[in-house]
């Protein structure tokens, strides 16, 4: 594999020079103290944050090429890879020399190769369900050991109205898309904590066969607050809608996906705030997968006789007790489908 011959000259060579720009930006605004030189201010450090380093194609493209690199690698020290350390995320620190323009020739084979992972991010977010090989680059003045500790916190996170902890997928850029506009400046400091910066490639998030947008960098920031001391992660960060937002991802992929393959039109698919409402409803109500999906399907009217497709109101009259009946049906036996349960009602209608 030629990551150079890939990269070169392509829309990912240039959002990794956007990134570094960035990078360097950051590090020539840093705050500097009484007297203190311009030269000396504290440096910005730029990290590679990967998945897991097991069964990782760009983890073992590093190691082949950047063998020093791939050693001095940080993983996440999370009790819940104690055991396989490998399949927990990690960081790799970027040279400072990509900062410096004059050594641009000496640092090409490096950009060549972060713009060869772009290009494989990029691949892997427009099959929307695949597992990220990379997630992203973080920027801050902690070091790596630092930035990983914090994270094992933040990793933890306890579900509203549940009393234990389960594995939250902070480093995934589809958990973070989602739910990061919806958090208070406070969260989004306790999110971050030592980062200043988190650059991730824009998910795609919509109907599948809706026109593809260029690849482009989502950027997160650690907002001003009165208190510029980072907050440290605290295991109910989320409120509960904030939790279904990060973990509404595959669900609303998976409903697409079942759109396009038969054959549905995108502009007669529900958009990306009709989707979010409808899987929240569905959540609300306690279905399970499956009947979520049915519940989008049923509400979503694709093929309305009159009209354009829009959700139906289970808020009316001759819908509201059967949504009732189902919602109590779903309770008392939850194996039964959101779809099975509707078709008996209709059946006992008629």
């Amino acid at each position: 594999m030629d990551a150079s011959a890939d990269a070169q000259a392509s829309p990912f060579a240039e959002l990794i020079d956007t990134l570094i720009k960035g990078w360097a930006d950051l590090t020539a605004s840093a705050p500097k103290g009484p007297g203190e030189a311009k030269a000396q201010a504290a440096p910005q450090r730029a990290y590679l944050l990967l998945n897991r380093w097991e069964d990782n194609p760009l983890a073992r493209d590093l190691n082949a090429r950047f063998p020093k690199w791939a050693r001095d690698r940080v993983t996440v020290p999370d009790s819940y890879f104690e055991h396989r350390p490998e399949r927990a995320p990690c960081l790799l620190e970027l040279p400072e020399e990509l900062t410096d323009a004059a050594l641009g020739i000496q640092t090409r084979p490096t950009r060549d190769w972060l713009a060869h992972c772009l290009m494989q991010a990029s691949h892997q977010a427009k099959s929307r369900t695949s597992r990220h090989d990379f997630c992203g680059v973080v920027i801050g003045r902690a070091t790596a050991q630092a930035i990983v500790q914090h994270w094992v916190g933040l990793g933890n996170q306890r579900p509203p109205y549940e009393t234990d902890s389960v594995l939250f997928r902070y480093h995934d850029p589809r958990v973070m898309q989602r739910v990061w506009p919806t958090l208070s400046p406070l969260q989004q400091s306790r999110w971050l904590g030592p980062v200043s910066q988190w650059w991730s490639l824009l998910q795609p998030w919509g109907p599948f066969n809706a026109p593809s947008e260029p690849a482009r960098w989502f950027h997160a920031k650690a907002p001003l607050l009165a208190d510029d001391t980072p907050g440290e992660p605290p295991s109910d960060l989320l409120n509960p809608r904030q939790w279904l937002l990060s973990g509404i991802s595959p669900q609303a992929n998976h409903i697409w996906r079942d759109y396009a393959e038969s054959g549905i039109a995108p502009d007669a698919q529900p958009d990306a705030r009709v989707m979010v409402e409808m899987l929240v409803d569905a959540q609300r109500l306690g279905f399970d997968d499956l009947s979520q999906r049915d519940y989008v399907w049923t509400t979503w009217m694709h093929t309305p006789k009159e009209g354009p497709a829009r959700a139906m109101d289970w808020s009316l009259p001759h819908l509201a007790p059967i949504l009732g009946r189902i919602e109590a049906q779903l309770r008392e036996r939850p194996g039964d489908r959101f779809s099975t349960l509707l078709n008996q009602i209709i059946q006992s209608q008629r």
